[in-house]
C-alpha cells in the first residue's frame, strides 16, 4: 500500500541522475584500445610474464653453473715446518740428546676433469731440510759431535691421468647434469610460452567481457528511456483522465527498475575494467582513472572447427604438451646413467714425472732439471660390490619413473583431446545461440513496436507493453552474452589447441624439434 506514495518520490528524485550520469566519472579519461592494443600492452607490462621472464635466465645461470666441474683446480701450498726432538736412549745404550730441524715445503698442483670422464692431475714440489745431529755419548764419553745437516728433495710430476672404461664411461654424473639443466632450460621456456598464451588468452576474454558489459549499459539505458517515455506518456493520459493512475504506478516501476538496472550494468563495467587492467598494466594505479574504450565489437563469423585437425595443432604446438615430452626425454637420460651404474668400476691410470735431491737445494733442483731420475707408473684398477644392490634398484626406480612420466604423457594428450572437443561443441553451441537470440530480438522489437502501436489506439492495456518492454530488455541481454560466449568460446579453442599467438600474428609457426611419439611400457 506504500508503494504508489513511495515511487513517485523515488523516481523524482532519481530520474535526472540516471538521465544525466555518463558510464565513466568526472575524472576519469577515457582511452580508445582495440583488442591488440589490449595485447600488445599485457606482453609488455604483465606482471605475470615479468616474474616467468626470469626462469629462463635462472635455468641457463644453472646449466652454465655445472661447467663448473670442469675448471681446472689449483692448489698452492707453502709450508715451514719446525721440529726439535727431546733426545733419549738408543739400543746400545747410548745418551743423544734431542736435535732441531726445520723444513720448507713449497707444493703446487692443477687437478681437474675432462668431458670423457677422465680425471688428471698435473703438480710438483720441493721440500728442504736442515738443522744440527745431536752429539751421541756413552757415560762421559762422547763418541760422536752434533754437525750441521741439509737435504733437499724435488719432485715434477708432468701428468697423471685415469679413465674410466665401464663405469661412468660414456655417461657420468657431470654430464648428466649438464644435459638435464639444458632440459630444464628448454622446459622453462615453454612455462613462459605458455605464460604468455595463457595471458594473451585470458585478455582476449576479459576484452570481450568488457566490450558485453559496455553494451549492456547501452541496452539497460535503452530500456530506462522505454521505461521513461512509457510513463510520461500514462502520466499525460492520467491528467486528463483518459488513463487510470494505477497504470502511471505501473510505469513508474518498470522505471525503477530499469533504472537500478542501469547501475548494475555500470557496476558491472567497472568490474570488467579491474580485471582487464590487472592483465594489460605493472602499475595499476596509473591506470586508475582511464577508462578502456573498446574500438572492437563482438561479432558471430562462422568458424570451421574441425576436432582431428585442432588435436594435430594442439599436438604440435601446446607447450605444456612439449614440457611432458621433455620430461620423458629426462627420464631417458636419467635411466642411462643408471644403467651405466651397473658396470664395475674398471679404470686405467699412468703418471710420469722426474726427481731430484741433495744436500743442497740448488742440487736437487739441477738434477730434476736434466731429468736424470725419472719415474713413471701405470696401470689398471677394478673395483665392484658383491650385490650392486643400490645400482639395481636405483636403475629399477628410474625405469619404473619413466615408464609413469610416459602414460602421464599419454593421459595428458587424451586430456588434451578431451578439452579440444569440448571447446569446439561448445564455441558450435554458442554460434547456434546468436543466430537464435538474434532472431528474438529483432521480433522483440517488432512486437513492441506493434503493442505500441495498438496502445495508443486504445486496443492494448499498460501491462502487455510493460511485459514486452521487459521481455525486449531480456532479448538484447542474451543476445549480448550469446555473442560474448561465442568469442569466449573461440578463444578458448585457440588456447587449448595451442594457436592463440599464430591468430595475433605473435610467433611463426615452427615445426617442434621434439617429435611427440608414444612408446608402450616394457615389461620388467
Amino acid at each position: 500500500m506504500r508503494c504508489p506514495r513511495v515511487l513517485p518520490v523515488v523516481v523524482a528524485v532519481l530520474l535526472p541522475v540516471v538521465g544525466s550520469q555518463p558510464v565513466l566519472g568526472a575524472d576519469v579519461t577515457e582511452r580508445p584500445m582495440s583488442l591488440l592494443d589490449c595485447i600488445t600492452s599485457a606482453l609488455e607490462h604483465n606482471l605475470d610474464i615479468a616474474i616467468e621472464r626470469y626462469n629462463p635466465m635462472i635455468a641457463e645461470a644453472s646449466r652454465r653453473m655445472v661447467y663448473a666441474d670442469y675448471d681446472p683446480q689449483i692448489r698452492l701450498v707453502a709450508n715451514h715446518d719446525y721440529n726439535q726432538d727431546p733426545g733419549g736412549i738408543d739400543a746400545q745404550a747410548r745418551t743423544y740428546l734431542g736435535r732441531v730441524t726445520d723444513s720448507d715445503l713449497l707444493q703446487g698442483g692443477v687437478t681437474g676433469l675432462l668431458p670423457s670422464g677422465m680425471t688428471y692431475s698435473l703438480g710438483a714440489y720441493a721440500q728442504n731440510t736442515y738443522g744440527n745431529e745431536p752429539p751421541i755419548t756413552v757415560g762421559t764419553n762422547v763418541i760422536s759431535v752434533g754437525r750441521p745437516f741439509e737435504s733437499s728433495r724435488g719432485q715434477v710430476l708432468v701428468g697423471e691421468l685415469r679413465q674410466p672404461l665401464l663405469k661412468n664411461f660414456w655417461i657420468d654424473s657431470t654430464r648428466l647434469n649438464l644435459k638435464l639443466r639444458a632440459k630444464d632450460r628448454q622446459v622453462s621456456d615453454l612455462n613462459l610460452r605458455l605464460k604468455i598464451l595463457n595471458t594473451v588468452s585470458s585478455v582476449e576474454q576479459g576484452y570481450y567481457d568488457l566490450v558485453a558489459a559496455r553494451e549492456n549499459v547501452k541496452s539497460a539505458e535503452i530500456a530506462f528511456q522505454l521505461a521513461r517515455k512509457l510513463y510520461e506518456e500514462n502520466k499525460k493520459r492520467v491528467e486528463v483522465g483518459a488513463l487510470a493512475q494505477l497504470d502511471e504506478r505501473q510505469a513508474q516501476a518498470q522505471m525503477a527498475s530499469s533504472e537500478a538496472a542501469v547501475l548494475e550494468a555500470k557496476r558491472a563495467v567497472d568490474f570488467a575494467e579491474n580485471v582487464l587492467k590487472n592483465l594489460l598494466t605493472d602499475n595499476y594505479e596509473a591506470w586508475h582513472t582511464v577508462a578502456i574504450v573498446p574500438t572492437d565489437t563482438l561479432s558471430a563469423a562462422p568458424e570451421n572447427l574441425d576436432a582431428e585437425q585442432a588435436w594435430n595443432q594442439a599436438f604440435q604446438l601446446r607447450p605444456d604438451l612439449a614440457a611432458l615430452v621433455i620430461d620423458l626425454e629426462r627420464r631417458d637420460l636419467t635411466t642411462r646413467y643408471t644403467r651405466n651404474q651397473l658396470f664395475p668400476q674398471l679404470d686405467v691410470f699412468g703418471s710420469v714425472g722426474w726427481q731430484g735431491s741433495g744436500i743442497e737445494f740448488s742440487d736437487a733442483l739441477g738434477q730434476v732439471y736434466d731429468g736424470s731420475a725419472p719415474r713413471h707408473a701405470y696401470g689398471a684398477s677394478l673395483t665392484f660390490p658383491l650385490n650392486n644392490r643400490r645400482a639395481r634398484e636405483t636403475h629399477r626406480i628410474s625405469q619404473d619413473e619413466r615408464a609413469q612420466a610416459e602414460l602421464r604423457l599419454r593421459q595428458y594428450r587424451q586430456q588434451i583431446m578431451v578439452a579440444v572437443s569440448d571447446a569446439i561443441q561448445s564455441a558450435e553451441s554458442a554460434f547456434q545461440r546468436t543466430r537464435a537470440t538474434r532472431e528474438a530480438r529483432q521480433f522483440a522489437e517488432e512486437a513492441l513496436a506493434a503493442e505500441e502501436k495498438k496502445l495508443a489506439n486504445g486496443k492494448s492495456t499498460n501491462f502487455e507493453v510493460l511485459r514486452l518492454q521487459r521481455d525486449l530488455t531480456q532479448a538484447r541481454f542474451d543476445e549480448t552474452r550469446a555473442l560474448t560466449d561465442y568469442n569466449k568460446a573461440l578463444a578458448t579453442v585457440r588456447q587449448r589447441q595451442g594457436t592463440t599467438l599464430l591468430k595475433f600474428d605473435l610467433e611463426t609457426p615452427v615445426p617442434p624439434t621434439t617429435p611427440i611419439t608414444y612408446v608402450p611400457p616394457t615389461k620388467k
